[in-house]
């Protein structure tokens, strides 16, 4: 429908009945996530976009000081230092901060981090949480992190890309507390909130904050006058010409309704605890790291095989080969404490318990075929 009608979304002018439709689907996330009324944003192309333009509301934020320094977990995703480099600072000034047994942000190593940077000189302008992280679906320690983001008067920014619509659920709400405190939250419904490309969205606390960093005049733009007090969502962000990215949201839940969104989050968390005790209790597979978000972390390792390290490795690899050209089903892998992990992450509504058990008793059959005699 977007498609067909090429609405440009770029202001209130040219498309109030699109950006009426934004800002009612903006106000959904906004409760969801237990913002304040000051608060609201726009929706983006993705994750990506969403954590540049946060990270530019944080520079201008703290008056765009030199020497400028961003904080973020070693699991953060490659967008926010991407994000870091394209607003002007430099690789070696977006600090990398250790993670614990679990994966999430080590906030003692923050705060350490923190002052030494100002005592050498430099200016904290934002720190960034994961509510999610892509390799293992760690959860930083949001409350924490923004008790030390206040105190220190920097930017707190969560990216809740992956696991952000956790929150509409029993079960993920209470794993994302503090979320709410943060000063800017990225979200992709594209993923725990099963929409097609492209569905990132970009909330902050204070709108003001996003309008200050973006909103640009232009003699071009004049006849917008005749939009005075309404929003134009070419303020908010980078893009002045942008489609309509609000609709497939605001249909699927007026079709669907929230309470259907709801059951297939709990089913996908509910899944992944499933999968996670049947993994415990198998004599083939090792969990590596406690399930997160609905991500599990695991490996082949037979407790009556003497294997190293490199052994391991090298069947979890051959594994991994065989799912993917067999067809068995689409899982991906990452490392963790230099061991390679199979992932597996369930974000499909139609995954059953069958397609789960399928995949980890061809998993298993794989291992054993792959030891060596």
């Amino acid at each position: 429908m977007v498609s067909a009608h090429q609405v440009n979304q770029c202001t209130w002018l040219t498309s109030s009945g699109a950006s009426q439709m934004e800002l009612v689907v903006i106000d959904w996330f906004r409760r969801w996530l237990e913002y304040p009324e000051t608060a609201g944003g726009l929706m983006t192309s993705g994750g990506s976009a969403a954590s540049l333009e946060a990270l530019v509301a944080a520079r201008e934020a703290a008056g765009n000081p030199d020497n400028a320094t961003v904080y973020m977990s070693d699991q953060s995703h490659s967008a926010l230092v991407r994000a870091a480099r394209i607003i002007g600072i430099p690789d070696e000034n977006a600090r990398l901060i250790q993670t614990d047994a679990r994966y999430r942000l080590d906030s003692e190593a923050l705060k350490h981090a923190i002052e030494q940077d100002r005592s050498a000189g430099y200016k904290p302008v934002a720190v960034c949480a994961n509510a999610g992280a892509s390799s293992t679906g760690a959860i930083d320690p949001l409350e924490t992190m923004a008790d030390l983001c206040e105190a220190e008067g920097i930017w707190f920014h969560v990216d809740a890309a992956y696991g952000g619509f956790a929150v509409i659920t029993e079960r993920g709400k209470p794993l994302l507390r503090g979320i709410g405190r943060a000063d800017s939250i990225g979200l992709d419904a594209h993923k725990l909130f099963y929409q097609p490309y492209e569905a990132g969205c970009l909330m902050v606390k204070d709108l003001g904050t996003l309008e200050r960093a973006f909103a640009v005049r232009h003699d071009i733009l004049q006849d917008t006058v005749w939009g005075a007090n309404h929003p134009n969502f070419s303020d908010r962000g980078l893009q002045l010409s942008r489609s309509v990215r609000a609709l497939k949201i605001w249909m699927s839940v007026q079709i669907f309704g929230m309470a259907a969104f709801r059951r297939a989050v709990s089913k996908g968390l509910e899944l992944a605890a499933q999968a996670e005790d049947y993994i415990r209790n198998s004599n083939t597979l090792e969990m590596l790291l406690p399930g997160s978000l609905g991500i599990v972390c695991f490996r082949v390792n037979p407790g009556h095989a003497d294997l190293d390290e490199s052994a391991l490795d090298a069947i979890n690899k051959k594994v991994l080969v065989r799912i993917f050209w067999e067809d068995r089903a689409f899982i991906s892998s990452t490392n963790l404490w230099e061991k390679f992990s199979l992932r597996l992450c369930i974000v499909n509504y139609t995954t059953s318990w069958d397609d789960v058990l399928e995949t980890l008793d061809a998993i298993e059959r794989f291992g054993n075929e792959a030891l060596p005699d």
